[in-house]
């Protein structure tokens, strides 16, 4: 029961990093698009990054317990308990990757205005530090092996979120913190 426990928890985990990505996602891109109290959807916010996982764990759990209750739930032999968690995860990327796209799409546009001096090479750089910014923070390195079966990219999916994903936050802290003269 242990093991499981924390198995459960383990996933809350992971979904709940997903989701709070997509709510940095959907918080930035808001701030772009539309002028509002941040205060207000506070609320949403944590409905969010916490609920939607909330939700989701407490039905793979039951599906487990009906479908596939053998050992530490650290195998899957039957599919549709995963796709439990798969499902809205990867939901969550590609609405990620759409909100990442639309604010390249805005940055791009702000630097086109006649309104921001300065040389190309200079609006050049401020895009590719931003985008470069932006894929940590909205995890779209996770969008690389999203939708490619777990059993034929293992090995090279392991390899690239152990690359990347272990220094997101190292490439957060330097570009936005590090690099950041206001800070």
């Amino acid at each position: 029961v242990g093991c499981k426990a924390i198995l459960v928890f383990f996933q809350y985990g992971v979904m709940a990093n997903f989701y709070w990505l997509l709510v940095e996602g959907l918080y930035l891109h808001i701030l772009l698009v539309l002028i509002f109290s941040p205060n207000r959807h506070f609320t949403i916010y944590l409905l969010i990054g916490w609920g939607i996982p909330t939700i989701f764990i407490i039905t793979w759990t039951v599906t487990r317990i009906i479908l596939e209750d053998t050992g530490c739930w650290d195998t899957n032999e039957h599919g549709g308990p995963w796709w439990v968690i798969r499902i809205p995860i990867l939901i969550s990327i590609i609405v990620n990757f759409i909100l990442f796209i639309s604010i390249i799409r805005i940055l791009l546009q702000k630097l086109r205005s006649p309104d921001v001096g300065g040389n190309d090479q200079s609006q050049y750089k401020r895009l590719a530090k931003s985008t470069l910014l932006l894929i940590p923070l909205f995890g779209v390195h996770y969008t690389v092996f999203a939708l490619f079966p777990d059993r034929s990219s293992n090995n090279y999916k392991i390899i690239f979120e152990l690359c990347l994903g272990s220094f997101q936050g190292l490439i957060v802290a330097v570009l936005y913190c590090f690099l950041n003269s206001e800070v």
